[in-house]
């Protein structure tokens, strides 16, 4: 498991977000994976896991798609190369019918994890790890794909206070103090919110 190290080097609190920049879908939104709060004059050790996982959320009432109450396994993968499926499932008694999503090894496009809609209605679709989205869960109609490059390097900001995460980051936010991290990579934020704040990779 890998790790970046966030120091704070002011004598306030300061709240940083760890995001991913969507590479093949520019236009959609960051989304914080995760807020980190170092104390004053401390630091704060982040662990990163190697896998991912995928997931969809989708409704068993074919009249209101929208439901979401029902969601699939969640199926772990570390390759950056993989495909994926939602699949109608028919219980053995024919009274339920479901979605399944399961992985698939053939037609796979390098250093792409694609994620295919065959279920009847629309499905949310998330590409978390360690549980957390790391882009905005998306809904992929019937039919439909989602694809992404799941290789880029995790990127560290300085966020506003009530910044949480899952939550969507302001672009013209973010853009002042983002500052890409290796994993392994240590960070040390400097200034103050008076006069602005700065992050050097050390």
């Amino acid at each position: 498991m890998a790790r970046i190290t966030l120091i704070n080097g002011t004598d306030e609190v300061v709240r940083l977000a760890i995001f991913k920049k969507p590479v093949i879908n520019p236009t959609l939104a960051t989304i914080a994976w995760r807020v980190a709060e170092p104390p004053p004059g401390g630091q704060q050790v982040i662990e990163i896991p190697s896998d991912l996982e995928v997931f969809a959320q989708y409704s068993n009432n074919p009249s209101n798609p929208a439901d979401l109450s029902c969601e699939t396994a969640h199926i772990p993968f570390a390759e950056t190369t993989a495909q994926f499926s939602i699949e109608s499932v028919t219980s053995q008694d024919r009274r339920a019918t479901g979605a399944r999503i399961v992985q698939q090894f053939n037609n796979l496009v390098l250093n792409e994890v694609r994620v295919t809609n065959n279920y009847g209605i629309g499905a949310l679709t998330t590409i978390a790890k360690d549980g957390d989205a790391i882009y905005p869960p998306q809904v992929i109609w019937p039919g439909g794909l989602f694809m992404e490059d799941v290789r880029s390097s995790f990127y560290v900001a300085v966020v506003a206070q009530f910044t949480y995460r899952g939550q969507r980051l302001v672009q013209e936010e973010i853009s002042q103090t983002q500052t890409e991290v290796l994993e392994g990579g240590v960070l040390r934020v400097e200034g103050s919110m008076w006069k602005g704040y700065a992050l050097t990779a050390l």
